[in-house]
Parts: C-alpha cells; structure tokens; sequence
C-alpha cells in the first residue's frame, strides 16, 4: 500500500519534469480596457508608479501587510517601486521606457529574481476612448515546475489585472465610489 503511493507520487514528479522539458519557457499574456477618456490622463496614472496603489488591485485590501516604497523618482523612466508583503511576498518595478501617450514598458522582479517579467501597456484613441493594453510577458528560468507555473500565470494575474483596469477605468471616467 505505502509502496503502491510512493510509487504514484514519483509518477507524478517524474511527469511533471519530464512534460517541463516540452513547454516553453516564455509567456506573454494581455488585458485590455476601453476607458472614456483622453490618452493623458490614462498615461499619467500609469507612468507615476505612486497613483498605482489608487488603481491597482494589488494593494493593502489585498495584502493588509504590505509595505510600499520608492526611489526618488516616482514617475518616467527610472521610477522604481518596492515592496514588501504577507501574501504578495517582495518584490520590485522599474520604469524602463516611457513614451509619453503611447506606451510604457516596466520591468518587474517578484521574490528575489525567481520571477522575472515585463509589463508593457499601449494606448491607443478609439472613437473618443483610450484603448489601453496590459501586457505581461517573461522567460520561467527554471525547468518542469516553474515552466508549469509560468502556464498558470495568466489565470492568477489575469483576475486582478482585469480588476486593476476596472478601477483605472472608474477613476479615469470619475465614476468610482468612495
């Protein structure tokens, strides 16, 4: 009986390192947000790294124990913002590339370099809206079971990015509740 589960549990392992060899290392997912307002101001609430925790959903309701700092720039290209939690554990984003109503390329290192990725959101007018695009991308650096993490991540980060858009979306159109 013993023999028989150790036996099942070692299947298990050895198919998870076995089928990481066989999925790709890169991801790339996206979200995106039409928002009744100009580039701007959309822009703006993005590119100061301090406006994030009004919009974004990884925040003290999420995480009651974070600690967020940052550099001395806040806004453009060398912003930088830290931060340190129960659940969202620590991590870092940079402001890599900022080009005023267009895009903004950020990267982002979660847990002490396990996790690496870029975030990059486009904007784009469209019929007196701002189409905005989040984009996630990044490389797993490990095999089998960050690679099968790596597949998992947009259903986890997919939900609060569609609620951080929402919230962008309501303070943008000045319809959010307070």
């Amino acid at each position: 009986m013993i023999g028989t589960i150790l036996l099942v549990i070692a299947g298990i392992f050895a198919a998870i390192i076995v089928g990481g060899i066989f999925i790709s290392s890169k991801y790339r997912f996206a979200k995106t947000a039409l928002i009744r307002c100009d580039k701007k101001t959309v822009f703006n609430y993005i590119d100061d790294l301090a406006m994030w925790q009004k919009w974004s959903a990884w925040s003290k309701e999420k995480d009651h124990r974070i600690n967020i700092t940052f550099d001395q720039k806040q806004e453009g290209v060398g912003a930088k913002m830290f931060w340190k939690g129960g659940k969202m554990g620590k991590g870092e984003m940079e402001i890599k590339k900022s080009d005023p109503y267009k895009d903004i390329l950020l990267a982002v290192v979660f847990n002490k370099g396990v996790f690496k990725m870029e975030f990059e959101f486009v904007f784009e007018e469209e019929k007196e809206q701002t189409k905005v695009s989040w984009f996630v991308s990044g490389r797993t650096r490990r095999g089998g079971f960050a690679k099968i993490l790596g597949r998992l991540l947009p259903k986890w980060m997919g939900k609060d990015m569609e609620t951080s858009l929402k919230i962008l979306k309501h303070l943008c159109e000045g319809t959010l509740a307070t």
